[in-house]
């Protein structure tokens, strides 16, 4: 089946091929192929994959992917062949952080007006013994903090945005 994905402003051309056993593909993108293997944990909300032999954890929120606590705005359509416009400032704005789990903040690294760099840890969300570092999706300055250490979230809300 054909996708157009779009992550952080830019499409990528995904074919997904049903390997044989359930949870196990060949995806092909913009051309070149990888071995998935894609699991659904115990725990719902969150994914076990395999990619070209490299573990992550992988949770879905609305809109957003978090790959080992690290968050993607993505998006996904069917590729019907279709020209596709997009606006060369898209991937511009701020940014949020969402918490992909439910769980308990155990830390907050970062506070209104510091600057953050991509992939720099944020917040620490603890669900059921697990912590998971959350990462900064791009640089910026983080404009707002919604949450505080100690503080339960739920799936989906706001941590904190990171304007330019």
């Amino acid at each position: 089946m054909k996708y157009v994905a779009t992550v952080g402003g830019r499409d990528y051309s995904v074919d997904v091929q049903f390997a044989g056993d359930p949870g196990l593909y060949t995806v092909m993108v913009d051309g070149k192929p990888h071995d998935v293997d894609l699991r659904q944990t115990a725990r719902g909300w969150l994914h076990s994959l395999l990619l070209d032999g490299r573990s992550y954890q992988v949770a879905r929120t609305e809109g957003e992917v978090q790959v080992d606590g690290r968050g993607y705005a993505v998006e996904v359509e069917r590729d019907f062949g279709l020209v596709r416009d997009r606006d060369p400032g898209a991937a511009a704005g701020p940014a949020s952080l969402k918490a992909p789990i439910p769980g308990l903040v155990t830390a907050v690294r970062a506070t209104p007006g510091d600057e953050v760099h991509e992939g720099q840890a944020l917040v620490i969300v603890e669900a059921m013994k697990m912590q998971m570092e959350l990462k900064s999706p791009r640089s910026g300055h983080v404009t707002e903090v919604s949450v505080q250490p100690g503080q339960e979230v739920d799936r989906g809300q706001l941590l904190l945005v990171i304007g330019d």
